[in-house]
């Protein structure tokens, strides 16, 4: 029996450096595991295409999964990250307005106050401008959506998902044709189209 436990106290110490070796390089991989809470982040914009010159409107339409819900833009607990939704600037787009719809109002475990919140399938929208000098063709505009995942008992840190707005331009001749109704009639822009 005593030569037992040396054999495998021997066999342990060999095996010691490797164990140790694979947990330092895949804690960090394990560790840095997402939850999937947003499903799918889609962008669309107002018409087929759009004007040099034209005033537009884009909506950004997340999926959020079942059992989470994010933070609305103000979610009334100061400890809490608000969602937003940022683009990076682009030759040609100006962004004028983004809008954020109203959260849904809710007391979770994990604040002391009533939270705002956003659950399953939330519209964001964004006004904006082509510059009067664009050439026909596409102008890719990249966005990132900021926000802050929670249960109904814990939230989990703050993250970001990048997402793309590809934005066809016509020549100022062309006519274009409105696209998405449905979406942008339930977004409340405060600026007019210009």
């Amino acid at each position: 029996m005593k030569g037992r436990s040396v054999r495998s106290a021997a066999a342990r110490s060999r095996f010691a450096p490797v164990t140790l070796m694979l947990a330092m390089v895949l804690w960090p991989a394990l560790a840095g595991q997402e939850i999937l809470v947003i499903s799918s982040v889609g962008s669309v914009i107002s018409r087929d295409a759009v004007r040099p010159g034209e005033t537009f409107k884009a909506a950004v339409i997340l999926e959020i999964k079942k059992g989470y819900h994010i933070n609305d833009s103000a979610p009334l607990d100061e400890f809490l990250y608000p969602t937003s939704l940022a683009f990076e600037g682009s030759a040609g787009i100006e962004v004028l307005e983004v809008v954020y719809p109203a959260g849904r109002r809710a007391k979770y475990d994990y604040s002391d106050v009533e939270v705002a919140v956003y659950e399953g399938r939330v519209v964001l929208g964004a006004l904006l401008k082509a510059a009067e000098g664009l050439t026909p063709g596409t102008v890719k505009l990249e966005g990132t959506l900021s926000y802050q995942a929670c249960d109904d008992a814990t939230c989990l840190p703050p993250a970001e998902i990048g997402f793309e707005l590809v934005v066809p331009i016509a020549p100022a001749s062309r006519k274009t044709v409105e696209t998405y109704p449905e979406i942008f009639e339930k977004i409340a822009f405060r600026s007019p189209l210009r």
